[in-house]
């Protein structure tokens, strides 16, 4: 199953010229810029010819399929060829300028970053958003800017509709796991419900051939479960085969899960087995019904490739100055050591399974939490170094040397004072950039971990 956000963006290139200036060095640096799109992990439709007036832009492009329009000033332009790119398309625009070819004693060839000067204040004027980006196009930093904006955009357009499935709702007192309807409308994220009862009932009543395959399959990714009673791999494998059956029949791309205390109580299994099973395959999966934490998980999925987590700030190692991210039992099985593997153990307060035991590998991760304020959302952002340290407590767990200067008490003091709510997501990679992207994108504030 793939991650429901993650696809190959869709860019667009629109290079502008002006006979005024050299137009053969503009065409060599339009094929130059076209072959170094073509190296990055995008699906690019590009010109092949400058476009010279404004009509020529809109012509190319109207009806276009692009997540961002990468205007790039191959020479100096007037405001409305960027008009012209404004009007025919509603999607992000970034604003490329070339680096001047040094001529000493000679007249400027392209006067590339005048045109998009130009260009952001005919934008700004217009109340358009736009980024700006200057570099040649062999220039990693130029192209990165280009790669990490045309992410950040295609999430954007991908989580208009974005459907989780809340099964329950939030444990009493977890006033942050529901979150304002209209807050989460504005972020284009739709939220559906399934009664937990009706959920344990019709798990009940799945025949074999539903269920097996699921408990089957976990046998090959979770080491010591023959520890554990087989009626409570079962359950997990009936509970995992109807959340996935109700997903596919609502259209929902991530789970929030009221995993306490019913799931105990009445159904007899941890649900954390289950949101580590469904956030393996693609589907963010959170834990105490979180439906901002689920959003925060799949979209760091979608940007990192890989699966996310989602933990508790729930102690301090002051030794390494790191702060430990923990949950319950919950964890994607690729997110364990890989010389242990993930391992199966039951709930260190129920003492029922089936969960997971392991610390998180080492390696750099980044942090986000889709948070919610009275006045709206809001996106934190941070990163870090997994360390290679000990399993800390029953259950899963990261500890993570955050990037930045001062004590982690200190970190951790502004985040609970500025009202962060408790769990956050990680995964592995650095996508701070698009994180920050996807925030302007979206019209609400990024604040640094």
């Amino acid at each position: 199953m793939d991650a429901p956000l993650q696809r190959r963006p869709r860019v667009a290139l629109a290079a502008f010229g002006r006979s005024t200036f050299d137009l053969a060095a503009a065409g060599a640096v339009l094929a130059r810029s076209r072959a170094a799109l073509a190296g990055l992990p995008l699906d690019v439709v590009a010109v092949s010819d400058l476009l010279t007036d404004p009509g020529a832009v809109s012509g190319f492009v109207r009806g276009l399929d692009a997540d961002l329009l990468l205007c790039q000033f191959t020479t100096f332009v007037d405001g409305r060829f960027v008009v012209a790119a404004a009007e025919q398309s509603e999607v992000p625009l970034l604003l490329w300028s070339l680096r001047e070819p040094p001529r000493p004693g000679e007249r400027l060839a392209l006067n590339s970053l005048t045109g998009a000067n130009l260009a952001a204040r005919t934008l700004q004027g217009h109340g358009r958003f736009f980024r700006f980006v200057l570099g040649d196009p062999e220039e990693a930093p130029a192209l990165g800017r280009v790669a990490a904006l045309a992410r950040a955009a295609a999430v954007r357009r991908r989580l208009a509709g974005f459907r989780v499935l809340v099964l329950g709702r939030a444990p009493d007192g977890f006033f942050f796991g529901d979150p304002d309807p209209a807050h989460c409308r504005a972020l284009g994220v739709e939220v559906d419900h399934l009664d937990l009862r009706a959920l344990f009932r019709c798990a009940g009543e799945l025949p074999e051939e539903a269920w097996r395959p699921v408990a089957d399959a976990i046998r090959t990714r979770v080491a010591g479960l023959e520890r554990l009673p087989l009626e409570q791999v079962e359950r997990f494998a009936r509970a995992e085969a109807m959340v996935e059956r109700e997903l596919a029949e609502r259209g929902a791309a991530a789970v929030a899960v009221r995993c306490w205390p019913e799931f105990f109580t009445e159904f007899g299994a941890a649900a954390c087995s289950m949101v580590s099973a469904l956030t393996e395959r693609g589907v963010a999966a959170s834990c105490e019904a979180d439906v901002l934490g689920s959003v925060s998980m799949a979209v760091l999925q979608a940007l990192t490739g890989g699966a996310p987590y989602l933990g508790d700030l729930a102690s301090l190692d002051t030794a390494r100055n790191a702060a430990v991210f923990w949950h319950c039992g919950a964890g994607a099985f690729s997110l364990a050591p890989r010389q242990t593997g993930a391992l199966a153990g039951v709930h260190p307060n129920r003492g029922i399974g089936l969960t997971l035991e392991f610390a998180l590998r080492p390696g750099r991760v980044t942090i986000a939490r889709f948070g919610e304020t009275p006045g709206g959302m809001r996106l934190l952002v941070g990163a870090g170094e997994a360390l290679d340290a000990p399993q800390p407590f029953l259950g899963t767990a990261a500890t993570v040397r955050l990037d930045g200067a001062g004590a982690i008490e200190d970190r951790v003091r502004r985040l609970v004072e500025d009202g962060w709510e408790p769990h956050y997501a990680l995964a592995y990679g650095d996508v701070r950039q698009e994180l920050r992207d996807l925030a302007a994108l979206l019209g609400i504030p990024a604040a640094e971990m």
